[in-house]
């Protein structure tokens, strides 16, 4: 067992395989729980409730507790590590004094509480689809559901049948995959949602290679929730979601992808008002985390509201030509350092761009 620091937290745990770790701890995912410390702090109301499903060391909860001051009441739970945790409280003991702290060790999939949470987070190792109902249960009106998967084989593409299974949704593996692993895993969650009667708004979202991650509101709404395919050329980059059955480019058959989320994949609104209190408020993070969390943020909000994008290699691999420039596009991604996003149609992109 290690010691560690991570922002205001000091605690044990192992940088480990997560295999092979008594309690896991990924350093590579700081910038995400930076991101995380922001949206709480800048979004959430002070005297809120949390609810950690999945614990592990206790690290993005503490830092949360610690460093939001949003939270009165917090519970930690892990059905494996909650000695750990229990021991990560209490190293963290004097910054948690105003905070009425829970520790337990349930099954996250069967958790329940006589009450309910203003923030809850589900951050399994693999997918989280098994622990919503137990999460949705639990949000309280104008909550925040923090949600993450880590079966990235299944939402990008490579894993055809465990996509349908456990998200019923058919995947595709593609240039811009990760985006289709959002989109699915954001229909998922919200066809959850909806058997609870509640309706979410994607607030956020993170990729980081393996790793995807999604903040929702919970919202009175009664629009209609954007959910439905999208079809790609099997033979060219051109791609819609409008329905067609030939490829309105080149006339080859299309793949249909879906079903997926097709609204935005963010809260433009809240995007500016996390970087507002970035700038405002100086929040303690330290000067490299606040570059990074400016740069993305900054970027995010700036981002063209369409389905999907394109890279430049895979462009110039289809036109069979030397690969371009990311300097002559505006309109980049923040999910891709190739990635840009268009408008206009495919055959319109070419006609217009690449004569």
């Amino acid at each position: 067992m290690d010691f560690f620091k991570e922002g205001k937290v000091k605690f044990f745990a192992e940088d480990k395989q997560l295999k092979k770790a008594e309690v896991f701890f990924n350093p590579k995912r700081k910038f995400d729980r930076d991101l995380n410390v922001l949206l709480v702090s800048s979004l959430m109301p002070e005297n809120s409730s949390g609810l950690e499903l999945f614990s592990g060391s206790g690290v993005r909860g503490l830092r949360l507790c610690i460093e939001t001051g949003k939270f009165s009441v917090f519970s930690f739970n892990d059905i494996k590590s909650s000695g750990i945790v229990e021991k990560n409280l209490e190293a963290n003991r004097g910054k948690l004094l105003k905070i009425d702290k829970k520790v337990t060790g349930f099954d996250a999939a069967s958790f329940e509480a006589g009450k309910k949470y203003d923030y809850i987070d589900i951050d399994p190792f693999g997918s989280p689809v098994f622990y919503l109902n137990s999460a949705l249960k639990l949000l309280k009106k104008n909550g925040i559901l923090a949600v993450s998967a880590t079966d990235t084989a299944a939402l990008m593409g490579s894993a055809q049948k465990a996509c349908m299974r456990k998200y019923g949704s058919v995947s595709l593996k593609t240039a811009y995959s990760n985006e289709l692993g959002i989109r699915i895993l954001i229909k998922k969650v919200m066809e959850e949602a909806a058997a609870h009667s509640i309706k979410l708004l994607p607030l956020l979202f993170n990729f980081e290679g393996n790793f995807l991650r999604v903040y929702f509101k919970s919202i009175s709404s009664n629009g209609k929730e954007k959910i439905g395919y999208a079809y790609q050329c099997s033979k060219c980059p051109s791609r819609q979601i409008k329905e067609e059955i030939k490829c309105s480019y080149c006339g080859s058959n299309v793949h249909r992808i879906g079903k997926l989320w097709l609204g935005p994949l963010y809260s433009k609104k809240h995007v500016i008002k996390m970087l507002s209190a970035l700038n405002e408020n100086n929040p303690d993070f330290a000067a490299d985390s606040v570059l990074k969390l400016s740069d993305y943020l900054t970027r995010l909000s700036k981002e063209l509201d369409v389905f999907s994008y394109y890279t430049t290699s895979q462009i110039s691999s289809f036109l069979k030509q030397p690969e371009l420039s990311m300097s002559g596009f505006k309109d980049k991604t923040v999910l891709s350092p190739k990635g840009f996003r268009i408008k206009e149609s495919f055959s319109d992109f070419l006609n217009n761009n690449l004569k």
